[in-house]
Order: C-alpha cells, then structure tokens, then sequence
C-alpha cells in the first residue's frame, strides 16, 4: 500500500478479538504517537468505531470507509472480510468535500453558535 500513495503514512490490520496481524510506520515518517498509544488505539478503537457505523448497514448500504480528521493526519478505516484496515495519511492530502464543509461550519459556527 505504501507504493499506492505516497500520502500514507501508518498503516494496521485487525483481526477479530481486537488482535494487531501487522503494523507498520512508513519508513522516514516520524510517528505521531508513542508506540503504546498507537498499539492501544489501533487494537480497540477501530473495532468500536466499525461496528458503531456498520449499525446503520441495512439502512444505508455497505460502508465503504470512515474517516477521523485530524490537524496533523487523517485517519481512514476499512473493512475487508473479518479484518479492519487502519490507514493513516499526511494532512495534506485532498478531502475537498470535508474541507468545504468544515470550513462553512466553522465560520457559521464562530457567527451564529457561540457560547
């Protein structure tokens, strides 16, 4: 995968019971966590997050990805089979929609959602 896009910087497969399968760091990318926050993060969280969306399934159709937005990273999950694929990418990569969206809610937000 890191030979896809040159954007990726860390990615994670999770098998079932919250079991790490692989790991690893683009090599040259500094990671942006300690090695015991990514290892607690990558081994719970996804699994919480996966199958909180996935509720919604028979509604809406296959989940295709969930995303977090983060200032430093943008954080991408996948499912495939019984596994979830973790994927974190350089801010810099174009999430035009998002970024839109975000930036409207901000300035409507900062106007008319003020404490």
């Amino acid at each position: 995968m890191f030979n896809v896009d040159p954007t990726i910087r860390y990615i994670a497969i999770v098998g079932s019971e919250y079991r790490i399968l692989a790991s690893k760091q683009r090599e040259g990318v500094p990671s942006l966590t300690s090695d015991e926050i990514t290892r607690n993060f990558v081994s719970i969280v996804p699994q919480i997050i996966v199958e909180a969306v996935e509720k919604l399934s028979p509604f809406l159709g296959e989940v295709g990805g969930i995303t977090a937005h983060y200032q430093k990273a943008l954080v991408v999950f996948y499912t495939i089979n019984n596994l979830i694929v973790i994927m974190s990418f350089q801010p810099e990569v174009a999430t035009p929609f998002f970024s839109r969206i975000t930036d409207a809610f901000r300035k409507i937000g900062s106007q008319y959602l003020a404490e």
